[in-house]
């Protein structure tokens, strides 16, 4: 492993850290502290709502999800840091966007989590324990757009600008991000409009700044305090 590859992903990533705890746990904490009401969106598509079931073991899959994005991110930018700051600074736009989002617009799926059957039962197994920890230590706001989609999905940003990824990585991400979308509606932790709007912000994000020169601004300015810090390496690009 070339180690210079590695360290020059470790203060891009903890901005993308500190984005997170800022537009999500921060809002979190806002609604919950001054009982902000979320709208409910169940109405929106809501046979297909109604349709899907709940399956408690893709709880796995979207707890994986944090592991999988940490990884993702320094994968990405090991292999390229030009890819690494296309993902950064769409970061910086579609986490923006959804805490604002989650600020002024709040939404909430308490409705939707009750209808689980877990609320109230004292038999309940390792998997289904494991998605009430979930349903409390996430709470049910900050629904629309889901982060959980909406980060997976720039995971599969990644995989669509290196071209010579192995197809074992691509597949294995893939498999990954498709399985932590379907968890976010089996669980009952999003309505589907969450999932389509977070996929939406992304793949719009992506086509207004592929080709940005904001990202060579965003590169620029990070690779001068990883040459400060001696932890930049120099790309070849075609």
């Amino acid at each position: 492993m070339d180690k210079k590859r590695f360290l020059s992903t470790l203060i891009p990533f903890g901005v993308v850290v500190i984005m997170l705890l800022i537009t999500y746990w921060g809002n979190q904490w806002y609604s919950e502290t001054f009982n902000v009401e979320g709208r409910d969106l169940s109405y929106i598509f809501l046979k297909f709502n109604q349709w899907v079931p709940f399956v408690p073991f893709t709880i796995y899959p979207y707890v994986l999800s944090y592991p999988f994005w940490a990884l993702s991110f320094f994968y990405i930018g090991y292999r390229s840091k030009r890819n690494m700051y296309v993902i950064l600074l769409m970061v910086f736009i579609t986490f923006t966007i959804c805490g604002l989002s989650y600020f002024f617009l709040q939404t909430d799926v308490e409705a939707w989590r009750q209808s689980s059957g877990l609320f109230g039962r004292t038999d309940l197994n390792f998997t289904e324990n494991l998605v009430m920890w979930i349903y409390n230590a996430a709470g049910p706001r900050n629904a629309n757009p889901s982060m959980h989609v909406l980060m997976s999905w720039l995971a599969l940003i990644g995989v669509r600008m290196d071209k010579t990824m192995p197809k074992f990585i691509k597949t294995l991400i893939w498999v990954m991000t498709i399985a932590i979308c379907i968890s976010t509606q089996t669980l009952k932790q999003h309505y589907i409009i969450d999932l389509i709007t977070a996929i939406a912000l992304v793949e719009a994000t992506y086509w207004l700044v592929r080709n940005s020169k904001a990202v060579d601004k965003l590169e620029n300015f990070f690779t001068s305090i990883n040459r400060k810090l001696d932890w930049d390496w120099e790309e070849v690009r075609a």
